[in-house]
């Protein structure tokens, strides 16, 4: 029975138990989900070419244990001749959508990962899990309706975030503003544009998008930028705007240019629930609060691994979904070694053996005849706490921290790599004898700090700070869309001291170019 048949006969219980039910296990039954569909998927790969070529010709593992030990842990590298083709004759299960997302670093610019009808239908579901707990304050209740007015501010297929409201739609209508097939014409920046400015005549009950858009929409109002005369407009052709809107609008005009205070997206809106996405997600929560009346919940997912886990109550970590993927993880200080040192096989933990305070490089194998075994993703993870005692949830709580140490991932809207520095150093022809770089939080919002070595003397670090930064635009647009989408200046300059670089490795003798530890940076910064 779909969402929208469950809400009319008003069986919530039923509602609860199918999307959130998840909640109610303990880790014992979570491990007995993996199992059995981990086996499942180990049969469905022991057929095709691809599950051959990844865990060997007549490797079939029956347990969970014979799998870890005969099969290796894999990057995109592995799959790349066959996805980036559209190989579907080698893969698990024919494929409906192929997702596609850059791949910053790698050997192509693109990487693609094929979902299944049966993987649209598990990401359908958590996805709309995380839904019903946006709009729930607590177990068994929540707010969401069918013809829901949903402001949809993610990137449209064949991008990840564009999935969810095709599968979406064979469980409820929502009402998108704008609709799907408005939004699919549409660049980024327009399509939020045009959101808000029909959420402003119809209202809206529910939000998805980037947490850094919430907050600079916010900054904007608190500033006067927004919320002037382009938001009242709306007042003069007064039959288009519905009558909640227009007594908010009133209210909004009244505040404002009456008794001359600012006026908060809060003033205007009354979500239901606030779902967010995106890298520092956890570092914008209170400023969305501010802004907008309502504390967002954070969904973490990625194109290789659809929906993974979701927030429930109290800002205490997000839970893992069962059903999605099969869950490893290695210690975040094997995963720095393994980055150092090629030859270096780390080994993993399942969420069973994972440790609170402990951070880990997440693995994933894809359930439903997905493609991707013992993938590694690239995501650090942090175990808050091995259970949820104030919510009654008896599994794991996790933080999604960032990317790996190789790359910065700022606010969601872009990789930064050690190719990227060093392209923009190269197209602004600094006289760079070497550099770190390393991501850093200024009052909650984070920037990419970038320690140099410059080979003369004639340089000040203004003067570098504004070369890289108009070499990192010209170089990557997704970051020059943080200047200007966001309104920030994400860039941090730092010039080391002379023989900084040659004083370290006579000590060290190995360095990490991106995210060194805070030492690294000191012992740098010390150096005469």
């Amino acid at each position: 029975m779909a969402l929208e048949e469950m809400l009319r006969e008003k069986d919530y219980d039923k509602i609860w138990e199918k999307y959130c039910g998840f909640l109610d296990l303990n880790i014992e039954e979570f491990m007995q989900i993996q199992e059995r569909l981990l086996l499942e998927q180990i049969e469905l790969l022991s057929r095709c070419k691809l599950g051959k070529t990844i865990m060997g010709e007549n490797v079939k593992p029956k347990t969970i244990e014979e799998f870890r030990e005969m099969v290796p842990l894999t990057t995109y590298e592995d799959y790349a001749d066959f996805l980036l083709n559209k190989r579907v004759d080698v893969l698990p299960s024919k494929p409906k959508y192929w997702i596609k997302t850059t791949w910053k670093g790698g050997t192509h610019e693109i990487k693609l990962a094929p979902y299944s009808e049966s993987m649209i239908e598990e990401h359908t579901k958590a996805f709309l899990a995380s839904l019903i707990l946006a709009t729930s304050k607590k177990r068994g209740e929540f707010s969401l309706r069918e013809n829901d007015k949903f402001l949809y501010g993610m990137a449209p297929l064949p991008y990840l975030t564009g999935l969810a409201p095709y599968g979406v739609r064979n469980e409820i209508n929502f009402e998108y503003l704008p609709s799907i097939e408005e939004a699919e014409c549409l660049s980024f920046e327009e399509r939020n544009k045009v959101g808000f400015q029909l959420a402003l005549t119809k209202g809206a009950d529910l939000f998805f998008g980037l947490s850094s858009i919430l907050v600079k929409i916010g900054e904007d109002y608190a500033k006067g930028s927004t919320g002037g005369k382009g938001t009242f407009e709306v007042l003069k052709s007064s039959k288009s705007v519905n009558i909640k809107m227009l007594y908010k609008l009133g209210r909004a005009f009244i505040k404002k240019h009456i008794k001359k205070e600012t006026i908060f997206p809060k003033d205007l809106w009354d979500f239901k629930g606030i779902l967010c996405a995106g890298t520092d997600t956890h570092a914008f929560k209170d400023k969305i609060e501010y802004y907008w009346g309502k504390r967002p919940l954070e969904i973490y997912g990625g194109t290789e691994i659809a929906t993974v886990a979701t927030e429930t109550w109290g800002d205490s970590g997000l839970t893992f979904f069962p059903d999605v993927n099969f869950l490893e993880f290695i210690p975040e200080k094997d995963s720095l070694k393994s980055l150092q040192d090629k030859n270096f096989i780390p080994q993993t933990l399942l969420l069973n053996e994972i440790k609170a305070g402990e951070r880990y490089e997440l693995v994933i194998t894809k359930f439903r005849g997905g493609a991707f075994v013992r993938y590694r993703v690239g995501d650090v993870i942090e175990c808050l706490a091995l259970e949820n005692v104030a919510n009654n949830i008896k599994l794991p709580q996790v933080r999604f921290v960032d990317r790996i140490a190789n790359i910065i991932d700022l606010a969601g809207f872009t990789r930064i790599t050690k190719a990227t520095i060093d392209k923009a150093v190269a197209v602004g022809k600094l006289p760079v004898k070497d550099w770190v770089a390393a991501k850093r939080f200024e009052e909650k919002e984070p920037v990419l700090h970038i320690y140099l070595e410059m080979l003369g003397n004639d340089v000040d670090a203004n003067t570098v700070k504004n070369i890289l930064n108009e070499s990192l635009q010209k170089s990557d647009s997704d970051y020059k869309d943080i200047k200007m989408m966001l309104g920030r200046d994400p860039l941090r300059v730092t010039l080391l001291p002379k023989g900084a670089f040659n004083h370290f490795k006579d000590k060290q003798n190995t360095m990490i170019k991106m995210n060194p530890s805070q030492q690294t940076i000191e012992t740098l910064m010390n150096c005469s």
